[in-house]
């Protein structure tokens, strides 16, 4: 991101509404997993000859067992240390945290389309089959909510940005600073999903300031991805008690 990495405190609050706690369960879960994962190597790093037991049992080479046993003995140096994992599972956590990030929109606005659905009034028709679908109106209300915002951040993130200014009255960005940096996070999201973090030339094109080169990969830590959940924290606070405030909707307690 532009801004220099530092380290975020999380912004404090007891209530807020159903989607944004689970988004922050969701989140807290990724937290969880990443530090179980560190636990877990610690472990490792304690009991080898125990962990490089389980690893030859896993992978036993019925055919040649004593080659399959010296391979493993050599090659289980680098597959029983999490710095081997760790650019791997990082991405693949990185690309939950954002659609973790991308859901919280599609619950907020089920919501206040519940609350109001004259928001989503247009011009625009559904399919009959479609309507026909869903047992009540909360149902369909919350499954057009799903569908508009899904066209949406297909689109990009202006068109979201748009969409909840013109429908809801609330700007997403309070200043071009936040919205570059979380474009560049769901640009960057969308590489690892789509490329296999492999840096394309339109991504450089897009965000020039940050020096990277064509062909390269982005890497990815537990450390990084941390600091983008919480930041994502940080940004969602504010947004969830603006909404819930202008559109009265239902409070619940963060942590029970």
């Amino acid at each position: 991101m532009k801004e220099e990495q530092k380290t975020y405190l999380a912004k404090q609050l007891d209530q807020s509404t159903e989607s944004f706690v689970n988004f922050w369960k969701e989140m807290q879960r990724s937290e969880f997993l990443m530090s179980y994962l560190e636990v877990g190597n610690k472990s490792i790093e304690k009991n080898k000859d125990e962990a490089k037991k389980h690893l030859q049992d896993i992978y036993n080479n019925d055919a040649n067992p004593d080659k399959a046993k010296t391979e493993l003995s050599i090659l289980s140096e680098k597959f029983l240390n999490i710095n081997y994992y760790e650019n791997h599972l990082s991405a693949l956590i990185y690309v939950r945290a954002l659609d973790n990030f991308i859901t919280y929109f599609k619950e907020i606005l089920s919501e206040v389309v519940i609350s109001k659905p004259q928001i989503l009034k247009s011009k625009e028709s559904e399919n009959l089959d479609f309507i026909l679908a869903f047992d009540t109106m909360d149902e369909l209300a919350k499954a057009i909510a799903t569908k508009k915002i899904e066209e949406l951040f297909y689109k990009g993130i202006e068109d979201i940005e748009k969409f909840f200014k013109k429908r809801l009255g609330i700007s997403i960005f309070k200043n071009e600073n936040e919205k570059s940096n979380i474009n560049f996070l769901i640009k960057q999201r969308n590489l690892a999903v789509h490329n296999r973090r492999k840096i394309s030339k339109d991504f450089i094109k897009q965000f020039p300031d940050f020096n990277l080169e064509d062909g390269k990969y982005l890497t990815y830590t537990f450390s990084y991805v941390s600091q983008i959940n919480l930041l994502l924290f940080n940004f969602l606070v504010d947004i969830d008690e603006e909404i819930s405030k202008k559109f009265k909707l239902k409070k619940i307690a963060l942590r029970e």
